[in-house]
């Protein structure tokens, strides 16, 4: 699935690597054969490949043709994005109906089920539906709540037909997943319930096989579209902060989501001054809105509220803040850009120098401040980005290869007993805009919740894919056009620091 890129014709030093089906300029001849008889080739901008088993210099090739959707990097969504509603096996091929029966869980009673939820698949817009609100020349989508599911999961229609590779029920191409089958196997692997998987491609069987539809995953295996639920993430996004918008400002914190209804979405009430008295308002903030503040913090009968530049107040405990700090990093001093991210207030703000640009919502480690070596916690400290990866799969813990989505570890997403349906443990693949800033970790997106604003993860700095999209561009050094991951230089990357 990956190929390094080299600091020198050699493997000395890896500075980064690209995806299967990436097409990046080279040098015309080989630089040198060290370790590699099909030659060093060096690539834009910076680095070799080595021309053999993980790279080739025939872009017709059928593996290279069959990978011809990359991850769109236009789109806080790089990919098409689903969830695993039960367990199914990952084929190579298209299997017969003999095969489906003999290796899917009682497929009959599926197929009536999945009939009679077939409004399920439906979904509302999500991330790529409002990027450009926040970030312009984001790429324009149609409708989520009005395409397909075929389309949802990577079909340019929703019926398309198989790809070439696997026309007249063979595969033309290796298996590119890292897992060893044997010769005649169809399936490699099971994946489990839940597991969010990426997408390329989707297609219909055909009428030989009632139609039934298959999506197209990113190591190049199919999965059944009526197991599969699609997923837009979180619409979701911070605010671009202009010279007339001045810290501190702040969000209404997320409400109870074990609540429901309008205590779910509107639940932070809001107060006015009465003679001197602090009284509560008929109105509510709705869950996440944005606050301007005016940087006045009182206390009424032992409860602290600060002060709206409209004039209301709000309890302390019901917005997270983002402020100036009391004294300036180092970063700020030298002009530097650099990310700044509060624990208990779960913000995150993007700094230029000792200039706000931008402010949102994150969900920080589930634990709060605790000992981050004992529990789900996130770091604190001062750090600077190590890694960036288009997108890298994680496990259940947001756990991951820091190399950047490397072959799945079967012990998380994937088993090979076709009875283990209640593991849970399971996969969250490709999980976009990945940013390595200590040991495991990380600032990266979230496509499977929307807690931003809530403590959550199990200790990384989880972002609402367009607020990922947006940190990934502002941060430092770029990822090349082409790549799908950099390894960054000690003291090269963008600061970040991460308190109370």
């Amino acid at each position: 699935m990956h190929t390094g890129v080299y600091a020198q014709p050699n493997t000395t030093k890896k500075i980064g690597y690209l995806r299967l089906g990436s097409i990046v300029p080279r040098s015309d001849a080989p630089v040198g054969t060290d370790g590699c008889p099909g030659g060093w080739y060096g690539v834009a901008p910076q680095g070799f490949v080595c021309n053999g088993k993980y790279a080739t210099l025939e872009l017709d090739a059928p593996i290279v043709r069959a990978a011809d959707v990359r991850p769109d990097t236009s789109k806080p969504l790089p990919y098409a994005y689903g969830f695993m509603r039960s367990v199914s096996p990952l084929y190579l091929r298209v299997p017969s109906r003999a095969e489906q029966e003999r290796q899917e869980y009682k497929l009959a009673n599926h197929f009536r089920w999945f009939e009679n939820h077939i409004d399920e698949q439906k979904v509302d817009k999500g991330a790529n539906d409002f990027a450009r609100e926040l970030i312009p020349d984001a790429a324009a989508v149609p409708p989520s709540d009005q395409t397909p599911d075929g389309v949802l999961l990577g079909g340019k229609t929703n019926n398309d037909a198989p790809p070439f590779w696997i026309e007249n029920g063979n595969r033309s191409i290796p298996n590119v997943t890292g897992f060893e089958i044997q010769p005649q196997s169809f399936f490699a692997n099971r994946i489990k319930r839940h597991t969010g998987v990426a997408f390329i491609g989707a297609f219909d069987a055909g009428p030989s096989l009632d139609n039934r539809r298959f999506a197209v995953t990113v190591d190049m295996r199919l999965l059944p579209i009526d197991k599969v639920k699609p997923e837009v993430a979180s619409a979701f996004h911070g605010v671009e902060l202009t010279d007339d918008m001045k810290l501190p400002v702040a969000f209404a914190r997320p409400c109870d989501p074990k609540k429901r209804g309008a205590a779910l979405t509107d639940c932070r009430p809001v107060f006015h001054l009465d003679g001197g008295r602090m009284r509560r308002d008929d109105n509510v903030l709705p869950s996440r809105a944005f606050l301007q503040l005016t940087g006045v913090r009182r206390v009424f009968n032992d409860v602290p509220y600060f002060e709206t530049k409209p004039g209301y107040w709000v309890r302390v405990k019901d917005v997270g803040v983002a402020i100036t700090p009391h004294r300036w990093p180092g970063a700020a001093e030298r002009g530097e850009k650099w990310i700044d991210v509060s624990i208990e207030d779960e913000t995150l703000t993007l700094w230029e120098g000792k200039k706000p640009v931008f402010v949102t919502l994150v969900s920080a480690g589930q634990d709060g401040l605790k000992d981050p070596k004992t529990t789900k916690a996130t770091v604190r400290g001062f750090f600077r980005l190590k890694s960036k990866h288009i997108t890298a799969t994680m496990d259940s813990s947001e756990r991951s290869s820091q190399s950047g989505g490397a072959a799945p570890n079967p012990s998380a997403g994937e088993s090979q007993d076709a009875d283990d349906k209640n593991d849970s443990s399971f996969e969250l693949r490709d999980v976009p805009y990945v940013q390595y800033f200590h040991e495991g970790y990380a600032i990266h997106a979230a496509y499977w919740h929307d807690r931003f604003g809530i403590p959550r993860s199990h200790g990384c700095i989880n972002l609402a894919p367009i607020d990922a999209m947006r940190v990934f561009r502002f941060s430092d050094p770029p990822v090349p056009e082409g790549w799908h991951g950099i390894q960054i230089e000690p003291n090269k990357g963008t600061v970040v620091i991460v308190h109370q």
